[in-house]
């Protein structure tokens, strides 16, 4: 018999406050016919104030401050759920004590041995250990049959500390024997209440998904559990403070539309080049196992049909979206030495890479005299002094760069040439000049380079061009 099984991720907002605690009660209740898998976020603002005691580890004043903080927003949140509560109250008090303890030590070892790489991991996990924990607790206090389990014992991962990916064979190998025999149980309906944002490489040591990783770690369990088991239907469902992903960002356009379908590419798009509801890397965990992915608004759990559903179908002809890069930095090298000398654009790569710069957008000129390629705004400045300072750099090449914009328009109907002279007459109007064009190679996305300055002209003028392609279009006079 197949059961249905949701793998349901909760963010920060959504473990703010008793409300809030109550609306998951709510949604439990809702889905009460499923299986279901919790995978929680850190309580909002809990992991940056931990980084930053690492960060500042040499001043007491400034490390004590941070911990007394940390330690009154988990006891302030814990004394609001419980109230009179004493048994729930008294198991959450033990377990902060108990790991703030752990942050003690390890900002110690930081002060004597510096910040390493898998102590930031270390340290920055204990904001999700805390609030999965407090979670799991108010699901028992509520009569809930729940368990706790720290993905650090599930998510076996690479050595890529602050980024890391998952071992699917050795992760798949846990799943089985930890969490599949809880969520085939015929006899309980068990929630496993799980860390996200957390693994551990092979050695043990702690690792962790970056920013927005518990959105990767519900859709990794997600993978892992439909791989290991063929007695449940996954669903993923991720709880946002919006009704789902929009046409365009709402301080562009506020009357901007929900999407309310797309496929796993268009939504790798979006994720990838500028919307920030969705981690870039959670939609290439379940592509291939085509599992469904809805984002859904935590505070109107009953909506019947304004969220966001990501899967294997879209339709072919519409716009999904427009998003935006803001901030990014186009480098351009030249040199009339760079003609038929093989690996140019190599070594460019193995300078970035070693400093950890992702490039995109790369462009060569059919002469081979120049090379641009386009960097995120905060990684401008560094990148342009990392070239300047390398000798064969400075010496052989010009080295400029410039403030630019990137608009992304995602859809597969973009591969219509009908689509993209709306695009270019529309931008023509008030001379918005494109300076570099990219195009997916399966067609999916176009992206246009345009001035700093003209980003607001540019995504205005696409959006009244484009406006009726949209999948769910609403046209909106922007000029008003």
């Amino acid at each position: 018999m197949v059961m249905k099984c949701k793998i349901m991720k909760f963010g920060g907002s959504c473990l703010k406050n008793a409300e809030a605690f109550e609306r998951i009660i709510e949604i439990t209740k809702i889905y009460s016919e499923s299986r279901k898998v919790y995978v929680a976020s850190a309580f909002k603002g809990i992991t940056d104030m931990l980084l930053n005691t690492a960060e500042n580890v040499k001043n007491a004043i400034f490390v004590d401050r941070n911990i007394t903080l940390i330690e009154k927003k988990h006891l302030d949140i814990i004394e609001e759920i419980f109230g009179q509560d004493t048994q729930h109250y008294n198991k959450c008090r033990k377990w902060l004590d108990k790991k703030l303890g752990e942050v003690e030590e390890c900002l110690a070892d930081i002060e004597e041995f510096g910040l390493e790489p898998y102590y930031r991991d270390y340290i920055a996990s204990f904001g999700e250990i805390l609030s999965t924990y407090i979670l799991n607790q108010y699901l028992l206090s509520k009569g809930f049959n729940s368990v706790y389990i720290s993905s650090y014992n599930l998510l076996i991962t690479n050595n890529e500390y602050t980024n890391a990916y998952p071992l699917y064979d050795l992760t798949n190998a846990r799943v089985k024997r930890q969490v599949i025999p809880l969520l085939e149980n015929p006899k309980e309906n068990t929630i496993c209440c799980i860390t996200g944002f957390i693994g551990r490489n092979k050695i043990g040591y702690t690792t962790t998904f970056g920013r927005g990783g518990s959105d990767y770690t519900a859709t990794i369990l997600a993978r892992s559990i439909d791989e290991v088991s063929s007695n449940l239907d996954i669903k993923v469902i991720m709880w946002k403070d919006v009704d789902g992903l929009l046409t365009i960002d709402p301080k562009y356009v506020p009357e901007s539309v929900l999407i309310k379908n797309l496929d796993y590419m268009e939504a790798k798009r979006i994720a990838n080049l500028g919307a920030k509801i969705l981690h870039p890397k959670c939609l290439e965990a379940i592509e291939n196992r085509n599992i469904p992915l809805e984002i859904r608004n935590f505070d109107n759990p009953l909506e019947k049909e304004n969220f966001t559903t990501i899967s294997g179908r879209t339709d072919k002809d519409s716009i999904k979206g427009i998003s935006t890069i803001d901030e990014a930095t186009i480098i351009t090298i030249t040199s009339g030495s760079m003609v038929g000398v093989p690996g140019v654009l190599a070594k460019i790569f193995s300078v970035m890479g070693k400093h950890n710069i992702s490039v995109t957008f790369v462009s060569q000129s059919s002469s081979e005299v120049s090379t641009s390629f386009v960097v995120r705004g905060e990684d401008g400045e560094r990148a342009l002094s990392i070239l300047k300072k390398n000798e064969e750099f400075s010496e052989f090449y010009k080295i400029s760069s410039e403030q630019i914009a990137i608009i992304n328009i995602t859809g597969k109907k973009v591969l219509d040439n009908e689509t993209k002279s709306r695009i270019f007459k529309a931008l023509a109007k008030k001379n918005v000049k494109v300076t570099s064009v990219a195009q997916s190679h399966k067609g999916v996305n176009l992206s246009l380079i345009v001035q700093k300055d003209k980003l607001l002209d540019g995504i205005t003028l696409i959006h009244d061009a484009l406006c009726e392609d949209f999948d769910t279009f609403k046209c909106i006079d922007l000029r008003k």
